[in-house]
């Protein structure tokens, strides 16, 4: 499976990036692009472009911003503006971590903090099977 990795007003991109690699390895996932993004706008493009190329999209970042640049608030008016509903949406929760997982037609989008170890707790094995039976593996 191919994934997009798009880094969302993150700091620790290199640490991030390697421990996204290696939780995503079990399953087979390999980086297609990794890329930046410092507006909501930019996000928006990324996101659509990387929809069109693989299966999965991961965001790294953006959920402790403040305000309308907050990644959930982003998130939040996508949905307000789609048809995908919150039924397409699921909130992912560890002891110290939360992050979001979007599923809609063999296709998902994975928000994760900007954190290695929140990371690592957020891609449970659960969540990895998850992810290799109901995204298309492209």
């Amino acid at each position: 499976m191919r994934y997009d990795l798009i880094f969302y007003l993150a700091k620790k991109t290199s640490y991030c990036e390697k421990r996204l690699r290696a939780s995503l390895k079990p399953i087979g996932a390999l980086a297609n692009r990794v890329v930046s993004a410092t507006s909501p706008t930019a996000l928006g493009e990324e996101v659509t472009h990387g929809l069109r190329l693989c299966p999965l999209v991961v965001i790294v970042g953006g959920l402790s911003s403040a305000g309308q640049e907050n990644l959930a608030t982003v998130l939040s008016r996508v949905f307000s503006n789609s048809t995908l509903t919150l039924d397409n949406m699921r909130r992912l929760t560890s002891d110290s971590a939360a992050g979001y997982i979007v599923r809609c037609k063999g296709q998902a989008l994975l928000a994760l903090p900007d954190e290695p170890d929140e990371i690592e707790s957020l891609l449970t094995p659960d969540l990895l099977k998850y992810l290799s039976d109901k995204i298309d593996n492209k």
